[in-house]
């Protein structure tokens, strides 16, 4: 029988006491008397209030619910914070608490939440947000500033899909994982010139897998072994470093029409010496804006992984392809969440958003992507696609949103139906 071992508590334990020691940290800035912040613009009307003889049309409604739901969601004190802890949790909602503080030099942005969703997946997390400001960047806002964030959390995901590693996979092999994450970090970017910003993440996480008691439940210890999901007897603490560069067109992230990243990580396990691994990953983005309501994008990712010979990827670190992934990325929208993993994975998505009015878009997709062992090996099995339409609420340029719901069709397994909400207040991490 599988147990939460003293030394997962011991790990739990010290992820807590680095916790403190950050909020007590955040706790005395605050306490600090702040510089004086600049001056707060003009107050507007409240768009919930009518004039007599006033109509009230999709317009006002439009406005006013926009209004109500930035009141519940500001970024300042405590407030209502909802969206998903990982993909098949459901809807979650919790309370959060935001500060900010403008000096001349610095300004810092913190955010904290605790939220648990319909399925009893749950979340506790802490951003200390850091931005440097000059009066270069204040003359020239597309050049950027240095920015940097300070976190930590723990996630709790009941059932995480596992239908066993390769592009073959069968969804018939379904089992699931009880997986709880805890994660202490911090990552800093900096703007070289307009077009390129350098930056990289340190990171201690400490994964673990929590034994299904439920007969019922099919659960991956109970279909599958070490040999066919690595990391299945035991998850070590890694030290985690990544690296990165960004190249993309001038102006600020919302408005740019080009953006490619790229990250190199290195996992290295603290604990056993066996699941050590790196990772190259590319993220590429284009937006075609044509006419005053319609937008074209593509996105194109890679991931590659690469160990010694001793040495393996956990299953659980793997990169995913299949609704979803566990950072809440569209991928493959046509298949269950997480459905096909291995060390390697290429995806490709179209999108054809036509704006409908104010906040909500059309949206259209192509999706298609492939996962394989190794470089050598993608030309086996098939390559997996699918296509579909939704709308989305408030979106932001990039992958952030309000709300977004769709229908995804052509996967050979069954339409998918997808409703989802943003998660804010995280501070745009550069690795989370």
């Amino acid at each position: 029988m599988r147990v939460v071992s003293p030394r997962g508590a011991l790990r739990n334990s010290r992820l807590a006491a680095l916790i403190i020691i950050v909020l007590s940290c955040v706790v005395a800035r605050s306490q600090t008397p702040p510089p004086v912040a600049p001056s707060s613009p003009p107050s507007k009307t409240n768009p919930c209030e009518t004039q007599p003889g006033q109509s009230k049309g999709l317009t006002y409604y439009a406005k006013c619910g926009k209004h109500l739901y930035d009141k519940v969601t500001a970024k300042e004190g405590f407030r209502l914070v909802v969206g998903s802890v990982a993909p098949g949790g459901g809807l979650a909602a919790g309370v959060g608490y935001g500060h900010r503080t403008f000096g001349p030099t610095w300004q810092t942005e913190f955010n904290s939440s605790a939220r648990i969703s319909t399925r009893r997946y749950w979340e506790i997390d802490g951003n200390l947000r850091l931005t440097k400001t000059s009066a270069s960047t204040t003359a020239s806002p597309d050049v950027g500033n240095l920015k940097s964030n300070i976190y930590g959390f723990v996630k709790d995901m009941r059932r995480l899909n596992f239908f066993g590693l390769g592009p073959e996979s069968s969804e018939d092999d379904r089992a699931v994982f009880h997986y709880r994450e805890a994660v202490v970090g911090a990552d800093i970017s900096q703007p070289i010139n307009r077009w390129l910003d350098l930056g990289g993440a340190v990171e201690g996480i400490w994964p673990e897998l929590i034994e299904i008691e439920d007969p019922t439940v099919t659960s991956v210890e109970r279909k599958f072994t070490e040999a066919t999901a690595p990391g299945l007897n035991s998850q070590p603490g890694y030290l985690h470093l990544a690296a990165f560069a960004k190249l993309h067109s001038r102006g600020q992230p919302e408005s740019r029409k080009l953006e490619y990243l790229f990250l190199y990580h290195i996992y290295h396990d603290v604990g056993d010496q066996l699941y050590s691994f790196r990772r190259f990953n590319a993220d590429l983005r284009h937006k075609f804006p044509f006419g005053e309501k319609n937008e074209f994008r593509v996105r194109a990712r890679l991931s590659l992984a690469e160990t010694r010979e001793d040495q393996q990827v956990p299953f659980y670190l793997m990169e995913t392809l299949g609704g979803q992934n566990i950072r809440r990325d569209d991928t493959l929208r046509g298949f269950r969440d997480y459905r096909f993993r291995d060390r390697n994975h290429f995806l490709v998505q179209n999108e054809f958003l036509r704006n409908l009015y104010g906040p909500l878009d059309l949206i259209t997709f192509w999706d298609l992507g492939k996962v394989a062992s190794s470089v050598s090996r993608f030309d086996e099995g098939r390559v997996r696609h699918n296509f579909g339409v939704g709308v989305v609420v408030k979106p932001r340029r990039l992958d952030n949103y309000l709300f977004r719901f769709y229908l995804a069709f052509g996967s050979g397994e069954g339409s998918r139906t997808r409703f989802s909400a943003g998660v804010s207040g995280r501070g745009n991490r550069l690795t989370r």
